[in-house]
């Protein structure tokens, strides 16, 4: 998705941010970094001893739990996207 992102949305996010179809892909790449990240974070957090004893996680199912909510909207935005790109008669 990386090399899509690059291609066809960035160069597009300064001038027509405001455009659906320029926004949706926007967060839909921004928010699907942050989930990854946060399940990164989980994953050394509460699996490993790699970090430090104050960073790591005890209870962790509140932590997972949003992960997931996250995902989900992460999953609904790539939806919109695709739906938005590529079935033109749904949103026009």
């Amino acid at each position: 998705m990386t090399p899509s992102f690059h291609d066809q949305v960035l160069p597009r996010i300064p001038a027509k941010l405001g455009k659906a179809y320029v926004a949706l892909a926007t967060a839909h790449g921004a928010l699907g970094s942050i989930a990854e990240l946060l399940a990164l974070y989980i994953l050394l957090a509460a699996g490993t001893r790699l970090l430090p004893e104050k960073f790591r996680i005890t209870r962790y199912k509140t932590w997972m739990r949003s992960a997931l909510a996250l995902w989900w909207l992460v999953l609904l935005l790539g939806f919109a996207t695709y739906a938005r790109w590529y079935v033109p008669k749904l949103f026009r």
